[in-house]
């Protein structure tokens, strides 16, 4: 097979397996030890291109239905799924480079009739029916997949909407410029500071900043000074950004509760950008992927972080995501021009 994909792309199609072969998914433990609830499938679904792609657990096998005719096309066993899912993992774990083949992935898309790895650009990747002992009835939702296999995985994805400009109070000479502009953004951010000199937001992308204001109408006053903090040096996990963030206090909250205010704020703002907001897609506050998270360990294990357990859900995002520099080169940001200049950034899970 020719077709080249990420490590995130294939796991997409790993996941799909996973998941068929078992014929269950397991939530991911509150207490982040032993095993949590484990839900049967009924059935899953992706979309790519358009064309929906549906999968029903009948029994020792899995059926693919047909959609115009809505009758079973073919079954194949779930002990094949198995095989082929543990072949993909070794290939995804040792694949080389950034994007690579799996020419052994070909007879299994083939049998599911899948002529593309990954669905693409939605926040959905998978649709899942499964049966929820807890309310005694079936549930269809929608899934973002988030691999751990080989590497990390983005919340939030850089763009040119993330780019975010500040502004240099107290101004600095030509020669300062020519100096700290040789320096690392994080270097250039710290060394302002210690020079004493006041940062301060002065523009955000239209459309980032009007989804921003769906979720809290101060949340891109709020994003635009994470986003500075977490480029101190002080630390960039959420946790150490909110301890600067509450020093600082840029919404004027009471100081007897602005910790916990900013924390319930930070973590509405991972929720939004978890089931569906994009900085440069236009967001109406609705939830795409209404399920939830699909999180594949690097052993391979596929957990869910589901969003009926609200409360699970954004402790978990607020407590494994932290903030990440992108390619400065690719966004151009970190360089002072005329007393200002642009960061950029990205969120993704430890």
């Amino acid at each position: 097979m020719s077709e080249k994909k990420n490590r995130g792309e294939w796991s997409e199609l790993y996941v799909l397996l996973k998941i068929l072969s078992s014929g269950e998914i397991q939530a991911e433990s509150a207490e982040r030890s032993g095993e949590g609830q484990k839900f049967p499938v009924i059935s899953v679904s992706r979309k790519i291109d358009g064309v929906e792609h549906i999968f029903r657990v009948a029994g020792f096998n899995i059926e693919i239905i047909d959609t115009l005719s809505g009758v079973t096309d073919r079954t194949i066993s779930r002990s094949e799924l198995s095989h082929h899912s543990t072949l993909l993992l070794e290939r995804i774990k040792h694949g080389s480079g950034r994007a690579f083949s799996i020419p052994e992935a070909a007879s299994i898309m083939s049998a599911l009739n899948l002529d593309k790895v990954s669905g693409g650009g939605e926040k959905t990747d998978l649709i899942i029916t499964t049966y929820d002992s807890r309310i005694k009835r079936e549930t269809k939702q929608g899934f973002s997949i988030k691999s751990f296999i080989g590497s990390k995985p983005t919340l939030l994805n850089a763009s040119g909407a993330t780019n975010i400009e500040y502004e240099i109070i107290g101004g600095i000479s030509e020669s300062d410029t020519f100096q700290l502009n040789n320096l690392g953004p994080i270097e250039l951010v710290s060394s302002l500071y210690e020079r004493g000199l006041q940062l301060v937001p002065t523009a955000i992308d239209n459309r980032f900043m009007e989804n921003l204001r769906m979720i809290d109408s101060q949340m891109d006053l709020l994003v635009s000074h994470m986003v500075l903090a977490s480029f101190r040096g002080e630390g960039r996990s959420m946790e150490n950004v909110i301890s600067v963030i509450n020093e600082i206090n840029p919404l004027k909250y009471s100081p007897t509760n602005s910790k916990n205010r900013y924390i319930h704020k930070v973590k509405d703002l991972l929720e939004a950008v978890a089931l569906g907001m994009r900085p440069s897609s236009p967001w109406d506050g609705a939830a795409e992927a209404k399920g939830g998270h699909l999180i594949t360990t690097s052993r391979g294990d596929v957990l869910f972080q589901h969003a009926l357990d609200k409360d699970s859900l954004r402790n978990y995002l607020y407590e494994n995501t932290t903030f990440d520099t992108p390619s400065r080169k690719r966004y151009k940001f970190g360089k002072i021009s005329k007393n200002r200049f642009n960061l950029n950034f990205q969120i993704r899970f430890k």
